[in-house]
């Protein structure tokens, strides 16, 4: 009985999140109440506070289930990493691209988290998690980039630092254009392009980066 009781406990808070994406996606998240969240999820208003303390709880709840599947590939490093760092950093960001052009729920919380929030009162919870997950990102991609300049592969004199912000705003430029008109340009292909011709720029004389891997048809990410 109480292994059962856990499990709809966990049922019930994934149809809360479910209800969330729902009603911060139509309403805001600063105009979305809790009650509609229980009301949409077919459950009290009590059952929202049992699960979450509060709006931003919930919301972080939302971003994490989305997100949390593809951590390892994209934040954890390994011991791979310092075979092809370059090459391995470009996986990594095109992966990104990818799962975004082609993972419903993903692109659902991208655009609630990136067009539909207001960092004022309460919700200034959410700009913090926006930091946070901002410096994971850019240590992820700079660690890469300081193992390829201990390897050779970077241009001498060239800093770790600044790239990596340079990457990461060259992708998150795409995500958000990309996410208020998805019939302007292939997220995949364009992307792809993009990110290797910024790593080129970046790779000294007569280094090598592993070959990429297959390119997404042209049609990956159109809707």
């Amino acid at each position: 009985m109480a292994r059962r009781t856990k499990e709809e406990a966990l049922q019930t808070r994934n149809d809360l999140i479910d209800a969330a994406e729902i009603v911060f996606e139509s309403r805001g998240v600063a105009g979305a109440a809790l009650q509609e969240v229980a009301e949409t999820a077919g459950v009290t208003r009590g059952a929202v506070y049992w699960h979450f303390r509060d709006k931003v709880d919930l919301f972080n709840a939302m971003m994490e289930r989305a997100i949390l599947p593809f951590e390892p590939q994209w934040l954890v490093a390994s011991a791979d990493d310092a075979a092809d760092p370059l090459a391995r950093l470009r996986d990594v960001l095109c992966d990104v691209l990818r799962q975004t052009a082609t993972d419903p729920r993903l692109q659902r919380v991208l655009a609630i988290s990136t067009q539909k929030v207001e960092y004022v009162g309460e919700l200034n919870g959410i700009r913090e998690r926006h930091l946070r997950s901002r410096e994971q990102a850019l240590r992820r991609i700079e660690g890469l980039l300081r193992l390829g300049a201990a390897s050779g592969q970077l241009a001498a004199g060239l800093s770790a630092k600044p790239a990596a912000r340079a990457l990461h705003a060259l992708v998150d430029g795409l995500i958000a254009n990309w996410m208020l008109d998805r019939d302007a340009f292939d997220l995949c292909r364009v992307g792809q392009t993009a990110v290797e011709q910024l790593l080129a720029g970046l790779h000294s004389p007569g280094s090598s980066v592993r070959p990429t891997r297959q390119r997404p048809p042209e049609h990956a990410g159109i809707d």
